[in-house]
């Protein structure tokens, strides 16, 4: 996969840094998805705690591959069976303060059947709802303008904003 973005807190200008090295970190690999109904609108995951929007997608649990982890991160936040269909790419986020190290594995994919969103208690608690959106510039505009300024969310905003305009390229480049 190609590299889609590579965050750190220098490149997002958060003065936080204090480790420099990564030994002691922990290493997040997860999936995200630009995912699309028949009517191509596209999946965003509205934070109504934080009023942040976000793309669909979490973490890989132990013993999961990416196919597993996608399948069932999509039927969580979604409440859709999901099929990939082209991949954007990684981004890999360096975050400091909490000495995590994570990549992402991006992909565009198709909704199929609808289902109940099985979000965590977390995810509930913080207002997690699914809102699909008319076209990917309009859900650029959503996620440009979280205004959150919550550490995870400034690399949300800058995470989600690459891999939803590196999507855009790849659809425009197949009509």
């Amino acid at each position: 996969m190609k590299l889609i973005n590579y965050l750190t807190d220098n490149n997002l200008d958060i003065s936080n840094s204090k480790a420099k090295t990564l030994g002691d970190w922990n290493v997040r690999i997860a999936v995200r998805a630009v995912l699309l109904n028949n009517k191509n609108k596209i999946a965003l995951m509205y934070i109504a705690k934080y009023d942040v929007y976000k793309l669909p997608g979490g973490g890989i649990d132990k013993g999961e591959n990416l196919n597993t982890a996608f399948t069932r991160e999509m039927l969580e936040e979604t409440g859709c069976e999901a099929k990939r269909t082209k991949n954007i790419g990684i981004t890999i986020e360096k975050r400091d303060k909490w000495k995590l190290f994570q990549v992402s594995h991006c992909f565009i994919a198709s909704a199929k059947k609808m289902k109940n969103l099985e979000l965590t208690d977390e995810e509930k608690t913080s207002g997690f709802s699914l809102h699909w959106i008319k076209s990917i510039n309009q859900a650029l505009k959503l996620v440009s303008k979280n205004k959150s300024k919550r550490y995870d969310d400034k690399y949300i905003k800058a995470r989600d904003c690459s891999i939803l305009q590196k999507a855009k390229e790849l659809m425009i480049k197949q009509t």
